[in-house]
């Protein structure tokens, strides 16, 4: 297993570079917006890190998943993977590894935004604000890092399954939009019925409940459903899918 490998051959790439340069930008975009506009808009208030960090949110839902896919399917997609099964020929090491590098990254990434978030936060409220607000940087470490990490555990299975950087983004970022849309269409109609079923395929909303502690048996479903049911179907498809 040879994490280190994928690594260097992703940042390789141009798209690679690209996209881990804009992410950086947006991020470090984001957070600094984020506090400076907070103690621009409420001056007479403290710079509050969660809404910083609400504001870093946005765009890593995004970026996560644009990482994850290309990572773990990007070498199918442009027939690339034939080299590197003739180079390690364990095709379920080269997935666990494609695995832990993907882990790697996006957990630098996560780490860092967090770090950004903090700092703008601090920033913000020292120049426009009255103060930087911290009380919330458990919540922070908590429940918002545990979104983005549900956000990496459903990207990573979307790519594994579909072998595809197309079709895994389309999954990995269309299929949550779709049942927080459809969640909030059955709130307003008020089907529980609906709602219950849509609560199953929402591993972001069972996500935020665990990193609050407020976890019920129920909300293990998603991750079984959405991740782990996935990432089995794909790496027994990874194992015996004809290279070529």
């Amino acid at each position: 297993m040879r994490p280190d490998i994928d690594i260097r051959s992703y940042l390789d790439t141009r798209s690679g570079l690209v996209v881990v340069i804009l992410s950086s930008l947006a991020v470090l975009a984001i957070a600094l917006l984020g506090g400076l506009l907070q103690g621009a808009l409420i001056p007479e208030a403290p710079v509050d890190v969660e809404l910083t960090m609400l504001a870093v949110s946005l765009p890593l839902t995004l970026i996560i998943p644009v990482i994850a896919v290309m990572m773990t399917a990007g070498e199918w997609s442009d027939r690339s993977i034939q080299v590197t099964q003739l180079q390690r020929p364990s095709r379920l090491t080269v997935l666990a590894s494609k695995l832990l590098s993907t882990v790697l990254v996006v957990a630098v990434v996560i780490a860092a935004s967090v770090l950004l978030s903090v700092l703008a936060t601090w920033i913000g409220g020292g120049l426009l604000g009255e103060g930087a607000d911290f009380t919330a940087v458990d919540r922070v470490m908590t429940t918002h890092v545990t979104a983005l990490l549900a956000t990496l555990a459903f990207s990573l299975a979307m790519g594994v399954l579909t072998q595809s950087t197309v079709m895994g983004l389309l999954a990995a970022i269309g299929f949550p939009f779709i049942i927080g849309t459809a969640r909030q269409i059955a709130m307003l109609a008020g089907s529980e019925t609906l709602d219950g079923v849509l609560r199953a395929l929402d591993l972001q909303a069972a996500a935020t409940v665990l990193g609050d502690g407020q976890a019920e048996a129920f909300d293990v479903l998603p991750l079984l459903i959405l991740v782990v049911l996935p990432l089995a179907l794909g790496a027994w498809r990874w194992s015996r899918r004809e290279i070529g």
